[in-house]
């Protein structure tokens, strides 16, 4: 069904694995690796060129331990009675048995060989590498290996309501959707079964009295998850989510856990329907990227190293022993999860399938949310400007003062460099990061005023100029 979109092509995957140990600058070489890294990688199509050679560096220190980022396989059958579930504790342990991926599984979400630092941002670019007391560890993947297609633009017709209209009206469908009408007809006419089923389920009682337990758990720009544990191995039904989002009704964030049913009926404050989600295990569904609802714009996710921090009412990323001295609930890795905003009174500026959605308490523009998601790590040098290379882009704000660092975060699928120059005019000489593979980091400034461009040796698309002024 849908839009295909293959894990294999993309030559620079094979390039950057092969060159792992010696194919980027000094300043590139994580100072900490996950313990996560898979033994075997995705196959790749041979590269059509050739990159220039890189510098040599010499091979990182023996990093220490860091929590391992999957579990053991778990049965992919019922082992918890959702009836019986009086706590939000038990949902927890049984969405994790559910849902965790195998070895195998987690392994194929990285190329091989990979060593991580700190960067990325949440709803924004495919891989977030987190550093906390163990080590820097994977805590987010996002979107198939080569296809991602982000509607996250309110120029473009994104939102669940706009690409209804869209449809409707019969217009062009702008390129950057790449979507043909009949995907873009059939996206619709799955996105208004859900909006049916979220419409009828806009009372969390009615959530309540159908067997939703809350997570207790308000996330800023999301809501909270009520979820349906005995509908997590059914497989993908796009007008049946697994999972209902609630905020509370004042317009507020919670500052404390929120309350759960009991009897059937919610017994905390107002909430009000925000939204949809799924959660699917690897199971039910596969190890790779889902292929569920038309199109290319469903950018499902997966968390790693996750602590369900239910005594403070909020998700963090901690080592396993830190997370449950806290109180709270450590998940290795879960399954499939895609936001789905089809509640009429949330339609999403962000874009349908966003992992954040702007008009869901705190309120802000959504040009505003991506800057509170970026990632930093403690080699993030002060003062420093942050582009993360996603998508194929050097995005950020390539603009810096004389002597002020630029932070490159590659938090791509594939390998890319920072080099100086054009592909016509390449300037290695000027500065050259060398293969930055996924998770990697690359820092560079400038003496003078000017605009100084760059490129992707690997990729001679990817241009960017960085402006350089007082």
């Amino acid at each position: 069904m849908g839009h295909q979109r293959t894990l294999a092509a993309l030559a620079a995957i094979a390039v950057g694995v092969a060159a792992c140990s010696s194919g980027s600058d000094e300043r590139a070489v994580p100072a900490t690796v996950s313990d996560t890294v898979p033994a075997t990688a995705p196959a790749t199509a041979a590269p059509a060129e050739t990159p220039p050679a890189a510098p040599a560096t010499p091979a990182p220190a023996e990093p220490p331990p860091t929590e391992p980022a999957v579990t053991e396989p778990a049965e992919p059958t019922t082992t918890l009675d959702p009836t019986e579930a009086a706590t939000i504790e038990q949902v927890n342990d049984y969405i994790a048995q559910a849902a965790a991926f195998d070895q195998v599984g987690a392994d194929i979400q990285f190329p091989e060989g990979l060593t991580f630092q700190a960067g990325g941002a949440t709803g924004y670019s495919r891989y977030v590498f987190r550093e906390h007391s163990g080590g820097v560890v994977p805590t987010l993947v996002e979107g198939p290996l080569v296809g991602t297609v982000r509607c996250q633009d309110e120029a473009l017709p994104c939102s669940f309501q706009e690409l209804r209209a869209l449809h409707e009206s019969g217009a062009d469908i702008p390129d950057e959707l790449q979507m043909s009408p009949d995907e873009l007809a059939e996206l619709v006419g799955q996105l208004t079964d859900l909006n049916e089923f979220a419409e009828a389920h806009r009372d969390v009682n009615t959530a309540c009295a159908e067997g939703f337990v809350s997570d207790k758990i308000q996330t800023a720009n999301m809501g909270s998850h009520f979820y349906k544990v005995d509908w997590l191995n059914d497989g993908f039904d796009p007008a049946r989510p697994e999972i209902l989002l609630y905020a509370k009704a004042d317009g507020t964030v919670a500052d404390g856990p929120l309350d759960q049913c009991r009897n059937d009926v919610w017994t905390g404050e107002p909430m009000t329907l925000v939204g949809t989600a799924f959660l699917i295990p690897p199971q039910v569904i596969g190890n790779d990227h889902p292929e569920t609802f038309a199109g290319p714009l469903d950018n499902w996710h997966i968390h790693y190293n996750l602590c369900r921090g239910n005594s403070q009412g909020r998700d963090t990323f901690l080592p396993r022993d830190e997370c449950e001295e806290q109180g709270g609930n450590f998940s290795a890795a879960l399954g499939w999860m895609l936001h789905a905003w089809v509640a009429d009174s949330f339609d999403n500026q962000l874009g349908v399938f966003s992992m954040w959605n702007s008009s869901i308490a705190p309120v802000a523009d959504a040009t505003q949310i991506r800057d509170t998601r970026e990632v930093r790590g403690s080699d993030f040098p002060e003062g420093a400007e942050q582009s993360l290379i996603t998508d194929f882009l050097y995005s950020g704000d390539l603009a810096v003062k004389p002597g002020q660092p630029l932070f490159f975060n590659n938090v791509d699928a594939v390998p890319h460099t920072v080099t100086a120059g054009t592909p016509e005019a390449p300037a290695l000489a000027d500065f050259d990061s060398g293969l930055l593979t996924p998770g990697s980091n690359y820092e560079v400034s400038f003496d003078e005023p000017g605009v100084y461009s760059l490129f992707c040796t690997l990729h001679p698309d990817m241009v960017a100029q960085v402006t350089v002024g007082d």
